[in-house]
């Protein structure tokens, strides 16, 4: 099995836009950390006390001091990713990315920010893969199609999900969700207008059946550029909405590194 030499002019730019799109993802979650390192500390919420129990063999580089260490060599393996994407040493900083961020899931006893922390993994893992030095093609071609596997999957899965309860139809869930005072939605007359406005509530549904029809059928972006187009504009739009209402940045980054994927997927066979 070979790949086709069009099909390599395509690759390439893609590995790229991967790379750094995961590198801006993997610098941005590190210095979040960073900028909340004091509840590490034995008097934080995460104080090791608490957690280091399931951490195993990794406890001696999950303790307050050392993570802040691996969350600054998190920083320093995004910039060498950003700065030599397409690399061996690309590879060599994906795969070190890839190992951080299981790390940072593993210190906080899960994702920290749920799918976006196991969607950037995924991203960093293909990554590496695609950047493999003396490999065939068909390796790095293999590396992408992955991401590009997973990341439509992800949005079938959520969209199967919401599609059997009867309060995503109605909007109730979408609702609900606005309303959670733990995401702090910056903008109350949504909220309000969600609970009490007729028109609101239209809206809401309307919302919540448009994000289930876009997660559902965002596997036809692989068959028809077309409706790639769609699909992409969909996304851009969910996970700028997802951030900007609910303040999940992280959200934004993940799948923004995983979607060039899903665009060599589609035009590899035009």
């Amino acid at each position: 099995m070979s790949v086709a030499p069009g099909t390599l002019d395509l690759l390439a730019p893609i590995v790229v836009w991967m790379s750094r799109l995961a590198a801006l993802a993997a610098a941005i979650n590190a210095l979040e950390l960073l900028a909340i390192r004091r509840d590490f500390t034995d008097d934080g919420a995460w104080r090791a006390s608490v957690l280091a129990e399931s951490w195993g063999p990794w406890r001696g580089l999950l303790e307050a001091g050392r993570f802040t260490g691996v969350l600054r060599g998190q920083l320093a393996c995004a910039t060498m990713l950003a700065a030599l994407p397409g690399t061996g040493v690309g590879s060599v900083a994906a795969a070190a990315l890839a190992f951080t961020t299981w790390l940072s899931a593993l210190r906080f006893g899960g994702n920290v920010n749920g799918g976006a922390d196991a969607m950037l993994f995924t991203v960093l893992g293909g990554l590496t893969v695609a950047q493999l030095p003396a490999v065939a093609p068909v390796v790095h071609e293999a590396g992408v199609l992955y991401v590009a596997a997973q990341l439509s999957l992800s949005y079938l899965r959520a969209g199967v999900v919401k599609v059997k309860e009867r309060t995503w139809w109605t909007g109730d869930a979408l609702a609900a969700f606005l309303a959670l005072p733990a995401y702090g939605v910056p903008m109350p007359v949504i909220v309000r207008g969600a609970q009490t406005s007729a028109w609101w509530r239209a809206a809401v549904c309307t919302a919540s059946i448009g994000v289930m029809t876009f997660e559902c059928f965002a596997v036809a972006a692989w068959f028809d550029p077309i409706a790639w187009v769609a699909v992409i504009a969909a996304a851009l739009l969910f996970h700028t909405s997802v951030a900007a209402l609910f303040g999940l940045n992280r959200f934004l980054l993940a799948w923004g590194a995983a979607l060039p994927s899903l665009w060599y997927a589609v035009h590899r066979a035009a």
